[in-house]
């Protein structure tokens, strides 16, 4: 996680509009400290950081419409935003609280706190929800993002004045180290349980390696000689056993094409059935193919005939030939 961008408004000593570009190249080294005078702001920082994204600090656990000892004397409003960058993309969350019309002495409404993509799409803004969403996001919940990223001066005070002996305990309880120690123990638990374990099979196979009482070497050569040949019948077993699953598989595979070749006999079958219609009506033009010549010719001479009945009918010259007499109608 990396805090790009912090807005800061009328939070304790820092009253008024403050925005800090982390992104701005004076910052680009990595490394730089935050200083001044007690008072002057520097602690409210970090803890803008850590109510922009879990709605509380280190120094102030829980604030609310009861009580608000964050927001600067004298205003009506506060809030803290911050732009952050995770492996996953970039985020804006923002915490702000207000008085009834922005006075003053008026009393506190409830905090609003959101979480939102950096381009603008808005994740989350219910108050009991949003700091699990932005612990989702950053991998860190608040106790260990204030004990890995923003060490309280307090806890860090408790740990210099401790006694020697109680040092080592309080940096685990300040840096949540103690996951470590616990991890530390069980992987020494284990070690020395699989050295055990080692040990009874180490001492079990002493027992099997030795012969047994009375059996000679004599023994023991024929008892392998009888193993060999028991591990030879097996593997030919095996062998056939491979033969006869490829011989099935080969059964199998022919059997499919059966069966795809009787859907496809089927097939034809069907479509054969549906052509028989049209099968009769070929063979019988085929049959009258032959006769197509005096069929022509015939259709010719009819209309021919037609041709000069019509002609006769309308006035062309009489079937006798003799001139001037024209048939009636």
């Amino acid at each position: 996680m990396r805090v790009l961008r912090l807005r800061i408004l009328h939070l304790t000593s820092l009253a008024g509009e403050f925005t800090i570009d982390f992104t701005h190249p004076a910052y680009r080294g990595g490394v730089f400290a935050i200083t001044g005078p007690t008072g002057a702001g520097k602690t409210t920082i970090l803890d803008a950081i850590c109510l922009a994204l879990y709605g509380r600090t280190p120094r102030l656990p829980r604030i609310n419409k009861g009580g608000n000892e964050i927001m600067s004397r004298s205003r009506g409003e506060c809030a803290a935003e911050v732009t952050f960058e995770t492996p996953a993309g970039r985020w804006r969350a923002s915490w702000a609280q207000r008085r009834a019309r922005l006075k003053a002495g008026g009393p506190l409404q409830d905090p609003r706190h959101e979480i939102a993509e950096a381009g603008g799409r808005l994740l989350e803004s219910q108050l009991s929800r949003t700091a699990a969403r932005i612990a989702a996001l950053t991998g860190l919940t608040f106790e260990q993002f204030t004990r890995a990223s923003l060490l309280a001066q307090g806890a860090f005070a408790a740990f210099l004045a401790a006694p020697a002996d109680d040092k080592a305990a309080l940096l685990e309880q300040i840096t949540g180290t103690a996951l470590y120690r616990d991890i530390s123990i069980r992987v020494h638990q284990r070690r020395a349980e699989e050295r055990r374990r080692l040990e009874d099979l180490e001492k079990a196979g002493a027992v099997l390696a030795a012969p047994a009482p009375g059996e000679d070497e004599a023994g023991l050569r024929l008892r392998r000689a009888e193993l060999a040949g028991r591990l030879e019948s097996l593997e030919g077993e095996l062998a056939s056993g491979g033969e006869a699953r490829a011989w099935l598989q080969t059964l199998a595979g022919l059997e499919e094409e059966r069966d795809r070749l009787a859907a496809k006999e089927k097939e034809l079958a069907g479509r054969r059935q549906a052509f028989t219609p049209l099968a009769e009506r070929l063979e019988r033009a085929n049959l009258a193919l032959p006769l197509a010549p005096l069929g022509a010719e015939l259709a010719l001479l009819r209309q021919q005939r037609a041709a000069a009945i019509q002609s006769l009918f309308r006035g062309g010259p009489n079937p006798a030939g003799s001139p001037g007499r024209r048939w009636p109608g």
